[in-house]
């Protein structure tokens, strides 16, 4: 069975991109406390990115029910697909200019971008005014801290890596949970605009922390400066499968946590204050899924970690059709939650495999690259379930069968470059 360790060692001279020969990397210290420095400022950049994203669920049903109820469900989601996919996209630049040094100004940017897009959420009233400051603004910010400190956290360990990724992603569930909480106990009594506020002040506490560890120091300059995509990449068919896998991933990834709220109103009947707090309890699970299936170290992959959550994600989301009461949407949800953590950490580490990232200089552009193809997904999954949901019947069966229906073709596209990394591994080990 393939190995984190032997994944690792495979990053050694005798492994070359298609267009470039390098000599033998510096292995990363795999620890410390510098590393787990990154780690702490990761937990602060995902609460204030992945968080923010993962709870548009409770500000979309707010948006359909109280700030704009004549406007359509697919219609709202494009906010939360637009802020989703900026999560995922941004990276794309922001990841070679830091390593162009420039990791001060690209936080401070970000950080920035996300409190004061927030702040001006608290302001809108129109649905043009939400889409500028929580689907551009909020989303600009998130994701230009993003895939940064991915990057950042992923040089600074070896086989530790999967392990140090869950838990600074574990952000995403704590935010996850928090800002639905503080948003469904204030807006009823304090109003939208000051429940908002509040958790842009949270935005600005947390973001003090991850700025004062991330630039104490002035941002290192690569030896040698990557492009900002290979479009060459594409062409590997490694490589190639595993990103078009994740588009078809994250295609689906979204649509439970934008309309288990409005699943749980509508289909099922249950109260407004428990289907506002479903939105906690998914990402409350999704903590265990970041870090539990890691804990296995090196007897399991991300790759095969991967393509068995995806697997379970088909059964999931075909039986979410089924879900007709109370406890079943609590197990459910839980369920899901829990999935969901794996399949927005399993990806990042997996790109890792010397199959995907043939060195370790070029991790932080093939993670850029295969996020910039999730985005994708991001962006057009829910609005596309919102269009083939009816909200007003209660009728959300074709939407969940389209959304299994693209995570098994994930499952599909995995098996390439699940099969390339065992050959791979077998290879290292017999050599």
């Amino acid at each position: 069975m393939p190995t984190a360790d032997s994944e690792e060692k495979g990053h050694d001279a005798s492994v070359q991109t298609p267009t470039q020969s390098f000599s033998t990397p510096i292995q990363p210290p795999n620890g410390g406390v510098e590393a787990w420095l990154f780690v702490l400022a990761g937990f602060f950049i995902f609460m204030n990115s992945w968080g923010i994203s993962s709870s548009f669920g409770v500000f979309l049903e707010h948006y359909r029910t109280e700030l704009l109820p004549g406007t359509s469900s697919s219609t709202l989601s494009w906010v939360g697909s637009l802020q989703s996919t900026f999560v995922t996209i941004v990276g794309i630049l922001t990841g070679p200019l830091t390593d162009r040094g420039y990791l001060r100004p690209v936080m401070i940017f970000g950080h920035f971008m996300v409190v004061f897009g927030m702040f001006m959420l608290s302001l809108c009233t129109e649905y043009y005014q939400v889409i500028l400051a929580q689907g551009f603004c909020v989303g600009l910010g998130a994701g230009a801290i993003n895939i940064p400190a991915f990057a950042i956290i992923s040089s600074k360990f070896t086989t530790r890596r999967p392990l140090a990724l869950g838990c600074a992603s574990t952000g995403a569930s704590i935010g996850g949970i928090i800002f639905p909480i503080m948003f469904r106990r204030l807006a009823p009594t304090a109003g939208f605009g000051w429940a908002v506020r509040a958790i842009a002040f949270v935005n600005l506490a947390i973001s003090i922390p991850a700025l004062y560890i991330l630039c104490r120091k002035p941002g290192t300059r690569a030896p040698k400066a990557r492009a900002v995509m290979d479009p060459r990449a594409f062409r590997e068919p490694v490589f190639g499968t595993f990103v078009i896998a994740l588009f078809f991933q994250f295609l689906a990834y979204y649509i439970p946590l934008f309309y288990l709220t409005t699943y749980a109103r509508v289909r099922v009947g249950t109260s407004v204050d428990f289907a506002f707090y479903l939105l906690a309890i998914s990402n409350g699970a999704s903590f265990f899924g970041r870090t539990m299936p890691y804990l296995l170290g090196g007897r399991v992959s991300p790759i095969q970690i991967l393509i068995f959550w995806d697997a379970v994600g088909i059964v999931l989301l075909f039986s979410w059709i089924a879900v007709t009461s109370t406890g079943g949407m609590v197990v459910w949800t839980i369920a899901w939650g829990f999935l969901s953590g794996v399949l927005v950490t399993a990806p990042a580490a997996s790109t890792s495999h010397p199959t995907l990232s043939p060195s370790l200089d070029v991790i932080g552009a093939r993670l850029g690259m295969s996020w910039a193809t999730a985005a994708v997904g991001v962006l057009i999954g829910a609005p596309i379930a919102g269009a083939l949901a009816d909200v007003a019947t209660a009728d959300f069966v074709r939407a969940q069968a389209f959304a299994g229906a693209v995570i098994a073709a994930a499952v599909i596209l995995l098996v390439i470059p699940l099969v390339a990394a065992h050959r791979y591994n077998n290879r290292k080990a017999e050599s």
